[in-house]
């Protein structure tokens, strides 16, 4: 095994996904290899922090008060329909006709009642905590995809600050053609570009410098043709700015300043075609 199938299968090795053999293959290299190792160990590492700092939801006190009533109403239904109906014993072997036990209409409303709050309230939280949880989660990829593009000397597969040369090159690789610019004259000189994957399929990733620091901006195609504002996100350090134009997701990723990113995702806009 060779460092850059390694650096490739390090993320399956991290998370338990690969066979046994291919675990092995893997461990023999890290031995051998210092400059894998050190990868290695940067990316567990980072892995680590940032699942320790990932956040926890617990559900609220109103749902979790909703969903007990509406359990007790139930064991409570069932509690009363099981009690004899006080007739006299019933001859040996014989079945007991089946009891249809009628709860006060008080009941009803308030078990109806819980019913429709437990309804409101899941479908109020259950959306917001579903998208915080995959925001997250992305954000955890991509900051792992910049991390590793650092690490593993991979920054760019096309190294050009012409838009006319890197543009091309990813438009043959993808089933998408991203806009490229320049932003030199903003402070933010294009480096280069290469292929990334990110959420199960291909992705563009610009690379931009700032001074002494590197911008990933990861392109892929929305699911519906719209604009939304940005949405920023402070992780671990890193720095993420969040807007979809058009027909695409943009993604920016970095250790700058917030400010830095803004001005960054500005200068982007303003070249991007105006519908």
């Amino acid at each position: 095994m060779n460092c850059e199938e390694a650096i490739g299968l390090v993320d399956g090795y991290l998370d338990g996904e690969l066979d046994a053999i291919t675990n092995q293959e893997i461990e023999c290299h890290l031995r051998d290899c210092t400059k894998c190792a050190q990868a290695y160990e940067s990316q567990r590492d980072l892995v680590r922090v940032i699942g320790a700092g990932a956040s926890y939801y617990k559900a609220p006190a109103d749902l979790r008060q909703s969903i007990q009533s509406s359990l007790r109403a139930e064991i409570s239904k069932e509690h009363w329909g099981s009690i004899p109906d006080g007739r006299g014993p019933a001859r040996p072997g014989a079945k007991s006709p089946p009891k249809i036990v009628f709860l006060p209409q008080w009941s009803w409303l308030a078990l109806a009642a819980a019913i429709i709050v437990a309804a409101i309230i899941s479908l109020n939280l259950v959306p917001r905590w579903q998208s915080s949880r995959a925001n997250q989660f992305l954000a955890t990829e991509l900051i792992a995809s910049h991390v590793r593009s650092l690490m593993a000397s991979h920054l760019t597969d096309v190294a050009s600050s012409d838009q006319h040369t890197v543009k091309p090159w990813l438009d043959a690789k993808l089933d998408f053609a991203p806009a490229v610019f320049d932003l030199a004259n903003d402070g933010f000189p294009l480096i280069g570009g290469r292929l990334d994957y990110i959420e199960s399929r291909p992705v563009a990733a610009l690379v931009y410098q700032r001074r002494k620091h590197f911008i990933n901006l990861f392109i892929w195609p929305a699911e519906s043709v719209m604009t939304t504002a940005a949405k920023t996100i402070s992780h671990q350090g890193y720095q993420l700015v969040h807007w979809i134009d058009g027909d695409f997701n943009y993604w920016a990723v970095s250790d700058v300043s917030e400010g830095d990113l803004q001005a960054f995702k500005q200068a982007f806009e303003k070249q991007l075609p105006r519908r």
